[in-house]
């Protein structure tokens, strides 16, 4: 009977791709599933909504300082919401930390952590 030889470094790198792969799968749906903030405001979280969000924070700043009305945030189900500065911070805050901790939580399932 024949010996079999295993390449370890193929069924490493076939097991590398299949975490990756699970863990694009896994990220997909949470950033499919959105953020909640503590308050019940319900945003996304595609690199498309980061954006505008990081854009209405910017503006939100600068509006504040001028002493001008806040641009409101327009939540998931298209609903505004009018923060003061200290309150949108503190759910741009919440917000941040929620993306940070997905990029986490994928490098741990794609490495296998």
């Amino acid at each position: 009977m024949g010996k079999l030889l295993v390449n370890k470094e193929a069924v490493a790198a076939v097991a590398a791709i299949k975490a990756r792969d699970s863990a694009e799968e896994w990220f997909s749906k949470a950033i499919e599933d959105g953020f909640t903030s503590s308050d019940g405001i319900r945003l996304g979280l595609s690199e498309a909504d980061v954006t505008l969000l990081t854009g209405n924070f910017v503006l939100a700043k600068e509006a504040a300082a001028l002493g001008a009305d806040l641009p409101p945030v327009i939540d998931r189900d298209g609903v505004p919401h009018s923060l003061d500065i200290e309150d949108l911070t503190t759910l741009m805050l919440e917000y941040g930390q929620h993306r940070a901790s997905l990029s986490v939580q994928y490098n741990k399932i794609a490495t296998g952590e």
